[in-house]
């Protein structure tokens, strides 16, 4: 009995390692139609035909014949007739999803980068204005020194004129007692 046990273990324990790498999935291809047959071989009789792009799980090989499972059904197909590689009819309809997604992310790339242009114009528009302003200013600055310059000069030259053409009374001097 515990020979049997340990039988039952040893088995159960490779169905677990073995079950994720004959669960992946296979595709039917190679052929418009493929014939799912009762045993391995062409004089079983056909259980079902599968179309291109069945997804299958691949259960054994026997020779040239894979035992597969589609959907509830179990049969054998011809092992050249299974493939981990997805057919183009199943495969493109998800690349024609990913081309409309990637078409869309281009149109709104290129809106953004449409806005980027423009706001990059308007930043070398107000950077020239800005310049030209403090151009303007630097002159601005430059003139009111000159005027205060010339203003102070002004004040003194009038100074010197009334102090040399105003009359200096009599010769003599008053003074003052106390």
């Amino acid at each position: 009995m515990v020979v049997n046990r340990s039988v039952v273990l040893a088995v159960a324990l490779a169905a677990c390692l073995l079950a994720p790498a004959l669960s992946r999935a296979e595709y039917i291809g190679g052929e418009v139609r493929v014939y799912l047959r009762a045993g391995p071989g062409l004089e079983f009789r056909i259980l079902k035909i599968l179309p291109e792009g069945a997804v299958a799980q691949k259960l054994g090989v026997e020779g040239e014949w894979a035992r597969v499972r589609v959907a509830d059904l179990e049969g054998w197909v011809q092992v050249s007739n299974v493939s981990s590689e997805e057919p183009p009819n199943v495969a493109l309809p998800r690349v024609r999803e990913k081309l409309t997604s990637a078409e869309g992310k281009m149109g709104e790339l290129e809106q953004k980068l449409t806005q980027q242009t423009a706001q990059l114009e308007e930043l070398a528009t107000l950077r020239e204005r800005n310049r030209v302003l403090e151009d303007d200013a630097s002159r601005a600055a430059a003139t009111a020194r000159w005027k205060t310059l010339a203003a102070g000069s002004a004040i003194t030259l009038v100074g010197i004129l009334i102090g040399l053409l105003a009359p200096r009374g009599s010769g003599t001097r008053s003074r003052l007692k106390l």
